[in-house]
């Protein structure tokens, strides 16, 4: 009797699976409409500006190009500057023909070329490039937190920045960070143990001063760096970019800010919701996603050689074979990864040599590169 009991649970089980069903709700991301991310600005250089289009819920992430546009940056005196798609949905200024003023207007214009779709235009409308106030300091501050091991260091970056002129009251900032590592003095038989590792931010840093008495910033929060991490094994540097952005673009890094920190639900706030600064002249409807930015920019760097505690040690737990010997296996078919390691194992009667691959342990360029970065030493 107990068996039926127990067969007639299972079958109420597997029935019960055979009735559940994928919940994927109805959002505006289900249509396929226009992504357009890019920014024009002050400096001499390429300014890209990269076309794709949306990707509804029930599909993976991949973002697919939109090709064949004619994409136009316009000043408010009337001149145009055409860009060029030299990679598929990636359009490009010509740094001999355009470079951003400062105090001047731009708006951006796309048509649509391709065939098979409406033939729409789209564009922004005029945004001025306010110049943007030099960066007063970069510093940090160790934090000290109580663990179980004692005292271990965090540290937080902080920015200060003061615009005199009081023109520039909208700001968001972006990083790169580079760090010199070293694999341990015992892999002296490694050939590439010492490496620089680049990373760019992928922190959302936007600030106003439109409700403050001055147009001053000070200690602002801009990157905090928990103990477990290895960058300040040797040396660590990080370059600051501010940038000055209008009051529109403010409101929009700030809501897509607090839909990528907080923990949210479908029912949430969506990023279809926001709105950018792209429409359609042809279906004012139409949704578009994404920002055309127009900015003046500066930058400044900040080197750190310090003593950190409690910093992690990736190389902790690397086979005792990867100190003594490394080796390249290329040609042996079937092994997956270039850097393996034979170790010795003790046996009773005769050692056993195993094959292994132990990655990072054997060759610092499987994080980083061993090409030292031109301004590593512009603090000496």
């Amino acid at each position: 009797m107990k068996a039926i009991r127990l067969l007639f649970i299972l079958i109420l089980i597997i029935l019960a699976g055979d009735c559940i069903t994928p919940f994927i709700p109805e959002t505006e991301e289900e249509k396929v409409m226009l992504v357009v991310k890019g920014m024009i600005t002050d400096q001499y250089g390429i300014n890209t500006i990269k076309l794709t289009t949306s990707v509804p819920l029930e599909k993976k992430n991949i973002e697919k190009p939109y090709r064949g546009c004619t994409v136009t940056i316009i000043d408010d005196l009337g001149n145009t500057y055409l860009l060029a798609e030299s990679k598929p949905g990636e359009y490009f200024t010509d740094p001999e023909q355009f470079q951003g003023i400062t105090g001047r207007g731009y708006k951006i214009t796309i048509q649509n070329n391709r065939t098979g779709d409406q033939n729409h235009v789209y564009e922004s409308s005029f945004i001025e490039m306010v110049q943007v106030p030099q960066i007063d300091s970069i510093y940090y501050k160790k934090v000290d937190i109580d663990s179980h091991f004692g005292i271990i260091n965090g540290c937080q970056i902080y920015v200060d920045t003061y615009d005199p002129l009081n023109k520039c009251k909208n700001y968001r900032w972006e990083f790169s960070e580079t760090w010199e590592f070293h694999l341990p003095e015992e892999y002296n038989m490694v050939e590439h143990r010492i490496c620089w590792l680049t990373e760019n931010s992928e922190i959302i840093n936007v600030k106003s001063t439109s409700l403050l008495e001055e147009n001053r910033i000070t200690r602002y929060p801009l990157y905090y760096i928990p103990p477990k991490s290895d960058r300040f094994q040797v040396k660590y540097s990080i370059l600051v970019t501010q940038y000055s952005i209008d009051e529109q673009e403010y409101d929009y890094w700030s809501k897509v800010k607090n839909i990528a920190e907080e923990v949210g639900t479908l029912y949430d706030v969506t990023p279809a919701s926001i709105a950018g600064n792209i429409y359609c002249t042809d279906d004012p409807t139409e949704i578009v996603l994404g920002y055309f930015s127009v900015s003046s920019v500066c930058s400044k760097r900040l080197f750190i050689k310090d003593t950190f505690q409690g910093l992690t040690d990736r190389y902790l737990y690397c086979t005792e074979g990867a100190k003594r010997v490394a080796g390249s296996f290329e040609g042996v078919s079937g092994l997956g990864s270039r850097w393996w390691v034979i170790i010795e194992e003790p046996a009773m009667f005769v050692p056993i040599y195993t094959l292994t691959r132990f990655h990072d342990c054997a060759d610092c360029r499987v994080r980083g590169t061993d090409i030292e970065p031109p301004f590593w030493h512009d603090d000496e």
